[in-house]
């Protein structure tokens, strides 16, 4: 997984009276998700249009809040060892406990199924744990003393899909994410399941489940939500190597993602397009998204498909024997492999330097894994954990350096 942050409540913001308090700015109560009529003839419309102009001055001035699909669905990971517990009553995460936590939050979602059948609601599917977590029964058996950062447990929540078009569905998944966080709320409080700490529960994010245990203290199982277009990809995606932190193999997916303006993501590879090109999440005015994959076994022999756009190309060897990665056992030097294949075969195809895309992708890499320690290191750990997350840094560099050639 990667690093996670302490979860900031919204606050409301004082004026300059003691007793002005005021809501955050967002593009839809500063009525800048519509129109204006400026712009148009004789000079043409403006590039982009003058609300967007308006929205992205103050947003870059801080503002604008804006909580998009992905913040939402950040907002299930938020979490770092159990935020929300008081610190008398934190268990040390073990393969065991992970063992006894995920069966009571089994037995939490079959409760709250249950209740949302009742109302005529579809069902949550809890899936499996993941992140870290998805090693536990392993561990068990493997590293029953290894302790884990928290406790991932992966759902998919149905959407009631009406359009074809991507975009429209994002907000269709958002839609649906809020609809069943207020539900989990309205069963947490109405029903106050016994294995749950519901006060606690419903003091933050209530898809931060707290549960308690029958062999005393108190966990947090946080909801990594996804939905069913994406069950099998997210299964691969938020699934580290077996004792390798997961933020090192999402350094990785994203310094790729980047290289090739693509994201690597919850939604499988994504491409954002504006004028037939692909663009960076920077860009906002008149984007329209693609789907490349969301096989998580072929997801780099799809990149090459899609950026090659014909059928008579050349697969690379390394491509072939890599096309994507097993969801139930990824590997870093699996991915780094992939990547040479699909670098060499875009050489092949005449769109790229090999030598070019692997040094980029690996310059990314090493930045994003020293930026990932930083932030932690400026957060809560100790200079002892700060020197060990280093030295996995230095080992990991190494490891895809090698495998680059470079």
């Amino acid at each position: 997984m990667q690093s996670r942050k302490r979860k900031k409540r919204e606050r409301p913001v004082g004026g300059s009276q003691p007793e002005e308090m005021y809501g955050l700015a967002t593009r839809k109560n500063m009525f800048l998700d519509r129109p204006t009529s400026h712009g148009g003839w004789p000079e043409g419309e403006y590039d982009p249009p003058v609300n967007d102009r308006i929205y992205n001055y103050l947003k870059s001035m801080g503002m604008i809040q804006e909580r998009s699909l992905r913040s939402l669905i950040r907002e299930m990971i938020l979490s770092e060892g159990g935020l929300k517990l008081p610190p008398a009553q934190r268990r040390d995460l073990t393969p065991g406990i992970v063992r006894e936590a995920a069966a009571i939050y089994r037995d939490f979602m079959a409760g709250f199924n249950g209740w949302l059948q009742s109302r005529g609601k579809q069902p949550l599917d809890p899936v499996r744990p993941t992140g870290s977590s998805t090693h536990a029964e392993r561990d068990i058996v493997d590293r029953p003393t290894a302790t884990y950062g928290d406790i991932d447990y992966l759902v998919s929540v149905p959407v009631d899909y009406r359009s074809e078009d991507l975009s429209d569905r994002r907000k269709e998944e958002a839609a649906a994410v809020r609809e069943y966080t207020e539900l989990l709320t309205e069963y947490l409080t109405s029903a106050r399941p016994p294995m749950v700490d519901v006060d606690l529960t419903v003091a933050g994010n209530p898809m931060m489940i707290i549960v308690k245990l029958p062999s005393g203290g108190l966990v947090q199982v946080d909801t990594v939500v996804t939905h069913p277009s994406y069950t099998a990809w997210m299964k691969g995606r938020y699934t580290p190597e077996h004792g390798i932190k997961g933020y090192v193999t999402g350094n990785l997916y994203k310094a790729l993602g980047d290289y090739l303006t693509l994201t690597i993501g919850t939604e499988g590879v994504l491409a954002r397009l504006k004028d037939g090109q692909r663009v960076s999440s920077r860009v906002r005015s008149g984007v329209a998204y693609r789907n490349i994959s969301t096989d998580f076994r072929t997801f780099l022999k799809d990149i090459a498909d899609y950026i090659i756009d014909r059928d008579d190309y050349d697969i690379d060897p390394l491509l072939q024997q890599h096309p994507g990665l097993d969801p139930d056992a990824p590997s870093i030097s699996d991915l780094a492999a992939g990547i040479v294949g699909l670098a060499r075969t875009l050489e092949s195809a005449g769109l790229e330097s090999a030598a070019v895309m692997l040094g980029s992708i690996y310059a990314g890499f090493v930045e994003g894994l020293d930026e990932n320690v930083g932030r932690k290191a400026a957060r809560d750990i100790t200079p002892e954990q700060e020197a060990k997350l280093r030295k996995l840094n230095d080992t990991q560099a190494a490891r895809v350096r090698a495998i680059f050639g470079i």
